[in-house]
């Protein structure tokens, strides 16, 4: 995401987003901001089980949250998700913009290999010396 003068450039990390957001509207799923933020950064919870399978789950471990709410919000602002309103729970969830889903299309014709999940680098705790 790099903007000057009012002009957006995509980046990796807002295909990222847009292709968790598609994959799970292809499934009939929509998620809000913290939904989409712990398939990237890959949060163990009862309710991802079933969402370890997504192509971009654990890709972005790095980046906090208010990073990634800053992207989707860039990407709302320029037409490329856009927010559906429920009334059950009073909440606005995430779906793409036609205009994400040909961004995507387009990103997917010229990159072949799928992104790459992260693995977080663990030190250990404590250090025994014999």
């Amino acid at each position: 995401m790099s903007y000057t003068n009012r002009t957006f450039k995509i980046s990796t990390t807002d295909l990222k987003i847009l292709d968790t957001v598609s994959y799970l509207n292809q499934k009939g799923i929509y998620p809000l901001n913290e939904g989409v933020y712990k398939i990237l950064r890959g949060d163990i919870d009862i309710d991802l089980d079933d969402f370890m399978s997504i192509p971009t789950y654990k890709t972005l471990v790095s980046y906090p949250s208010k990073k990634i709410s800053k992207h989707i919000m860039m990407l709302l602002r320029y037409s490329y998700l856009e927010r559906i309103y429920d009334e059950d729970s009073d909440e606005m969830y995430l779906k793409v913009a036609t205009k994400g889903e040909v961004e995507l299309i387009n990103y997917h014709k010229k990159h072949k290999y799928k992104f790459k999940e992260k693995k977080v680098k663990e030190k250990p705790l404590f250090l025994f010396k014999k």
